[in-house]
């Protein structure tokens, strides 16, 4: 396939157009404006099969957001108002947050609060906002992240009872100052927009494969955004808009493709949920609402904020099943980015419902940026050379896999994640668990690898049609049931990095932990006193036995143990049934 390079200058210029529609909330008049300009665009290229796919969300709309200092002085300092917050006016002094622990603390009684966002990203403002509520106080201003007068938000899961506003970490430390001198006395007055039911839109344009195959290509990005997000994510869904526009360009130009490749631009990725993290809001409808077309998919690629410069670093996330297409990929562009390449992608783009669906996924972009979420993430402030190339690699990944015959998946790649997990917990003393049956499966699976191999190199020779899509149903039913067992943990506070194959199995080690606790509680002598005699000794009024209620909470450790316990089995049996039918695949493949 020779494909045109996607031009910098159409992805500069739709980037601009994207982000003159201003922030993009799930649901708003602005978020509608991008979708209907995405369309219109896939229409002049010549698409014939575009549509708009509505789904449901919870609409927000920030409308104002006025923080102002009345006492010592006067003085008006910008802000930006966190995700869900309501129409609210407050004025109250202001007060450090303080860390007191228990219930309502006078000293948060009728005041505002001023935090630190503080290390973590995600979790700082939630930290603060639940413990100001805690508190008692009738408001937050959270100083934003980093230096360079950025205002920054997050999503903080659910409604906020309380107004919650982000000022730079400038104006923070100026308040802080302030109130260290002397009362300070601040206002907060937001005005939104609440609609329990809006609308959004995912925006799907299609390029019909020539029959020859039965699986389809996704890629795609999400247009919606907070602030004007140039790289988050109006860059991504401009290079998903040129790769569009160059494989439309192919095909009028008599080019044919032997998969069905759907270009999706997903809205409502932000926000537009009353619960959970109210994310990826828009591919988790397709997913759903396209279960039959989900279920042909070879492949997912995704893109989601390119084009950040340092600190930020660029990756690319991959399945195990196509980990060394991803990183045999080479593009020659202008200052090609050092990469990092990762394994499997985590929770936080819209492959992700496809990922767990089972689908082979790509996923690029750039992390972690100070511009992230902020009002600087903007065009003037994006990388554009980085952009291009993600653009480029999505392109090659796209012609590949919609001219090859043979999928580039490697159905034994993840059965070595499989390997290390089983082999890490078996080391575990105490675990109390077979897995020992897991590593002989995967053992006896793995030394049939070079047969695998071979025959697929013989239908690769060969190139009967037949062959080669039972071939290729066989790779993706391996690799389905694999990525199916992807999960998202939140052990450490970095999540973006902490997902892994057979996530339940990490509870493993809470098992032992928790087996541990118990057998050393069971030893004090009070646990050792059965139930009958527990009930006359608490009748007595001389009882000197005070910590007789130990045996409540043992029997709610020793339930939550038994809980644990099935949630391991529960994956260690799919685990073992996906090997013995892997195993079986294999061999009616190769001995038919």
């Amino acid at each position: 396939m020779i494909i045109e390079n996607t031009s910098i200058d159409e992805i500069r210029k739709t980037v601009e157009d994207l982000c003159a529609f201003g922030q993009k909330v799930a649901g708003t008049e602005n978020e509608v404006r991008a979708a209907n300009y995405i369309y219109e665009r896939l229409i002049d290229f010549g698409f014939s099969e575009v549509e708009k796919q509505p789904f449901e969300v919870h609409g927000w709309d920030p409308i104002s957001c006025t923080v102002r200092v009345t006492e010592p002085i006067e003085k008006d300092i910008e802000a930006a108002l966190f995700p869900y917050c309501k129409s609210e006016s407050v004025q109250r002094p202001l007060a450090i947050l303080g860390q007191e622990d228990g219930p309502k603390s006078a000293m948060g009684n009728g005041m505002i609060a001023l935090s630190e966002w503080g290390e973590y990203l995600y979790f700082g403002p939630r930290f603060a906002y639940y413990r100001a509520l805690a508190l008692g106080y009738e408001g937050l201003i959270v100083g934003s992240q980093h230096e360079g007068d950025l205002l920054k938000v997050v999503v903080i899961p659910r409604y906020l009872e309380i107004p919650v506003v982000c000022v730079t970490k400038e104006e923070s430390d100026s308040l802080r100052a302030m109130i260290e001198e002397g009362p300070v006395v601040a206002s907060i007055e937001t005005q939104v927009e609440v609609t329990s039911v809006a609308q959004s839109f995912n925006v799907v344009a299609t390029l019909e494969g020539d029959g020859t195959h039965e699986h389809e290509i996704v890629i795609g990005a999400h247009y919606d955004s907070w602030f004007q997000g140039a790289a988050d994510n109006c860059a991504p869904a401009a290079s998903v808009l040129e790769l569009a526009r160059v494989f439309q360009a192919y095909m009028e130009a008599g080019g044919r493709l032997k998969r069905t490749v759907k270009f999706i631009f997903y809205g409502a990725e932000e926000s537009g949920s009353n619960n959970f993290h109210f994310w990826i809001n828009g591919s988790r409808a397709y997913v759903r609402n396209n279960q039959e077309s989900v279920s042909r998919t070879a492949a997912v690629l995704n893109l989601d904020s390119t084009g950040y410069t340092s600190p930020a670093r660029d990756h690319i996330y991959a399945t195990a099943d196509i980990f060394e297409f991803a990183r045999s990929l080479e593009v020659s562009t202008v200052n090609t980015p050092p990469l990092s390449y990762l394994d499997p992608p985590s929770y936080g783009g819209d492959h992700w419902f496809f990922e767990i669906s089972g689908v082979p996924t790509i996923f690029g972009g750039a992390w972690p940026s100070p511009l992230y979420h902020t009002q600087k993430d903007d065009p003037e402030h994006l990388y554009f050379q980085a952009v291009h190339f993600y653009a480029e690699y999505m392109k090659e990944a796209l012609a590949f896999l919609t001219s090859t015959d043979l999928l580039p998946i490697d159905v034994f790649l993840p059965l070595k994640h499989f390997e290390r997990i089983l082999s890490k917990y078996e080391e575990m003393e105490g675990h109390g668990f077979n897995l020992r049956l897991g590593l002989e499966r995967l053992s006896r699976i793995m030394a049939r690898r070079s047969a695998v191999e071979a025959h697929l190199s013989s239908i690769m020779r060969e190139l009967e049609a037949e062959r080669v899509n039972e071939a290729n149903r066989f790779l993706l039913r391996a690799a389905n049931r694999f990525n199916r067992t992807i999960g998202w943990t939140t052990r450490p506070l970095d999540t973006y990095e902490n997902v892994d194959y057979l996530s339940r199995l990490e509870l493993i080690e809470d098992h032992v932990h928790l087996t541990k606790a118990i057998e050393s509680l069971r030893n004090i002598p009070i646990a050792t006193i059965n139930s009958a005699s527990v009930e006359r000794i608490e009748q007595l009024s001389d009882n000197a036995y005070n910590w007789i209620y130990l045996h409540e909470p043992l029997a709610k450790l020793e339930e939550e143990r038994a809980r644990i316990r099935g949630e391991i089995e529960d994956e260690l049996s799919s685990l073992f049934t996906d090997l013995d039918s892997l195993s079986s695949d294999i061999s009616e493949m190769i001995d038919k």
